[in-house]
C-alpha cells in the first residue's frame, strides 16, 4: 500500500467517517471538509515522498502511522493512557510541535531542486501560492482541528502513539542472547570494577597525559539561587500536564545557571571540544576553533511529578585508536551531561553518557537518596563515585575527562581557578539537525537511522548479539540505547523511578 493510500485509509476513516457516524456535519460541509483534508493529505504525502527520496528524514521524534501532522517521543508517549478531557488538546499540540520541528528540518535539508519541485506540487494540490512550510503548517492545523472534533478517534491515536525501542530482537535471537549476555555481564562488571578503582584514587593522583584545560562558559553566565529557579519551573508548568516548558529567555537562564566546567586532559587535538561541520563527500569533522556546548531540554517522570532536565553535549574530533585491534576507537566522540532539577530549583541527580549511548553513569546529590544499582538480570545502574555530591551554592560542578578515551574520571566542586581556561559558546542540538555545508545546502549531522555516518566502531563485529544497531557509533537524541544487557534508553520517561526501585519519592517544594 502506498503512503498516500495508507494515510487516506487510516486518517480519513478515523476522522471523517467518524463525523458521518455522529451526524455532526451537514453533507455539504462534510464534503468540503473531506476535500480540504484529502488535499492536505496529498500535500503531506508529497512532502514525505520528497524527504524519503532525498534521504533527509529526521527521526529524533517518531512518526505516528496515519497521523502525518503528529510525531511522538518516549516522554510524551508515557501520557497516552492518562490524558483526559482537560489535557488531551494540550497533549495533541505537543505532538504537533514535535512534527513541526522535524518537518522544518527536513524541508530545509532538501536539495534545492527537490524543494522547488515539492513546492509546486503542494501549491497545485492546495490551490495555493503559499510556501511549502507555511502550507504544511496550515494543513497540520486543519487536520488537528478535525481530530479534536472527532471524539471517537482518541483511542485510535493512543494505541499507535508509541516509540519502538532501539534494540533488534532478531539479532538477539540469532546471537543466542540468553547465553552471550552472561559474557557481556562479566565484561561490564570488570569495567565497573576498574572504573571504581580509578574513582577511589585521590583527584591529585589521577594520571595526566597532557595538560588539564578547563572549558568554561563565557562571562555573564551567572549562577542563580534555587528560589529563582523554582519560580521559573513553577511558572512554566502552568499547563494541564504540569510539564515545565520554559521559554527562550528562561531556558537560557537555566542553562547558564547549571552550566558545568569540563576539565579535560588534553594530550592532542582529539581531546579538544568543538563544533561539528559537514562537507560534501566527506565525513563530519569537529572544528576545535569553535568550542561549543550544545543544549537541549528533556523531561522525566518521578512519582506524580514531571521534572525538567538540562542536557549539555560536547563533541571531540575522535576517540583515537591505540592499535589496529582497538575496538572502541573511531571518528568523532562526545559526551552528554544531564542535570535533573527538583521543583524547588535544586539539582536532584546528574547523569551522563557518551554520545553513542555508552558508559551511562549516575552521580547522586544529597537530595537523591539511596539508589538501587542492580535491576534483576539487566545491566546495573552504575554509580562510580562513592559519596553523593554535596551541591554548593555559587559553585559549578567540574567534570574531569580523561585524554583519548574521554572517560569521565571524577565530578567535584572546587573554587580554585585554573591557569588553562578556554571559554565555550552555546548552541542548541537542533542546529545539528540542519548544518550548512560548503556548497550552500543543508544536511543533518545524523542519518535517517539516527547514526552519525562514518563513526562506526569495530566493536560492532563482536557486540551485535546484544541487538543494538551500530554499537559505539555516535547518534541522535531519541536513539540512545544505554544497556547491552536488558533494554534501557537515555530518554525513558520513568528511567529514574526504576533507578530508585519504586520507593516513595519526596520531591516536595
Amino acid at each position: 500500500m502506498s503512503i498516500r493510500l495508507f494515510f487516506v485509509a487510516v486518517f480519513l476513516t478515523t476522522i471523517l467517517t467518524g463525523c458521518v457516524g455522529n451526524g455532526s456535519m451537514p453533507a455539504k460541509q462534510l464534503s468540503e471538509a473531506e476535500r480540504l483534508q484529502s488535499a492536505c493529505l496529498d500535500a503531506f504525502n508529497a512532502a514525505e515522498q520528497a524527504v524519503l527520496t532525498a534521504g533527509v528524514m529526521d527521526t529524533e521524534a517518531a512518526r505516528i502511522p496515519g497521523y502525518p501532522h503528529l510525531r511522538i517521543n518516549r516522554f510524551l508517549s508515557s501520557f497516552r493512557n492518562e490524558v483526559n478531557e482537560d489535557s488531551y488538546l494540550f497533549w495533541l499540540k505537543q505532538l504537533q510541535e514535535l512534527a513541526d520541528q522535524g518537518r522544518r528540518v527536513e524541508i530545509r535539508n532538501l536539495p534545492e531542486s527537490s524543494g522547488q519541485k515539492l513546492e509546486k506540487t503542494i501549491q497545485a494540490a492546495l490551490s495555493s501560492q503559499a510556501r511549502t512550510i507555511d502550507a504544511l503548517n496550515d494543513c497540520s492545523n486543519k487536520l488537528l482541528q478535525a481530530q479534536i472534533e472527532n471524539l471517537s478517534s482518541r483511542n485510535d491515536l493512543k494505541k499507535v502513539a508509541t516509540v519502538a525501542d532501539n534494540y533488534r530482537t532478531w539479532e538477539r535471537i540469532v546471537g543466542i542472547y540468553p547465553l552471550t549476555a552472561w559474557a557481556f555481564k562479566i565484561a561490564i562488571a570488570q569495567w565497573h570494577e576498574k572504573t571504581l578503582n580509578r574513582y577511589k584514587q585521590p583527584l591529585s593522583q589521577l594520571k595526566v597525559m597532557g595538560q588539564l584545560i578547563r572549558y568554561e562558559p563565557l562571562p555573564g553566565s551567572e549562577l542563580s539561587n534555587s528560589v529563582q529557579i523554582a519560580q521559573i519551573l513553577k511558572k512554566s508548568s502552568n499547563n494541564p500536564l504540569k510539564i515545565p516548558l520554559p521559554d527562550g529567555k528562561d531556558q537560557l537562564h537555566l542553562f547558564n545557571s547549571f552550566a558545568p566546567l569540563f576539565e579535560i586532559d588534553v594530550a592532542g587535538n582529539d581531546d579538544r571540544i568543538g563544533y561539528p561541520e559537514l562537507q560534501k563527500g566527506a565525513a563530519p569533522r569537529i572544528n576545535t576553533d569553535r568550542p561549543t556546548v550544545f543544549q537541549h531540554l528533556s523531561h522525566t517522570r518521578l512519582g506524580n511529578r514531571v521534572m525538567l532536565q538540562l542536557n549539555y553535549t560536547i563533541w571531540f574530533p575522535s576517540r583515537p585508536k591505540n592499535s589496529v585491534f582497538d575496538l572502541l576507537g573511531g571518528h568523532l566522540d562526545g559526551i552528554t551531561w544531564r542535570v535533573t532539577l527538583l521543583p524547588n530549583g535544586k539539582p536532584w541527580l546528574f547523569d551522563t553518557i557518551h554520545n553513542c549511548g555508552c558508559y551511562h553513569l549516575f552521580f547522586p546529590t544529597q537530595y537523591t537518596g539511596a539508589i538501587n544499582q542492580q535491576i534483576s538480570f539487566a545491566e546495573s545502574y552504575f554509580v562510580p563515585q562513592h559519596q553523593a555530591l554535596i551541591i554548593k551554592q555559587n559553585m559549578r560542578p567540574i567534570v574531569r575527562i580523561a585524554a583519548k578515551t574521554h572517560y569521565i574520571e571524577r565530578v567535584y566542586f572546587d573554587q580554585s581557578r585554573s591557569d588553562q581556561v578556554i571559554r565555550y559558546h552555546w548552541d542548541t542540538t537542533d542546529s545539528l539537525r540542519s548544518l550548512s555545508m560548503n556548497n550552500g545546502s543543508y544536511r543533518s549531522l545524523f542519518g535517517e537511522d539516527g547514526i552519525v555516518a562514518g563513526t562506526e566502531r569495530n566493536e560492532r563485529y563482536l557486540f551485535w548479539p546484544m541487538g543494538i544497531l551500530e554499537p559505539g557509533a555516535m547518534r541522535q537524541s531519541g536513539h540512545h540505547a544505554t544497556a547491552f544487557v536488558g533494554r534501557r534508553h537515555f530518554d525513558e520517561a520513568y528511567l529514574f523511578e526504576k533507578l530508585i526501585d519504586g520507593r516513595s519519592i519526596d520531591v516536595a517544594d
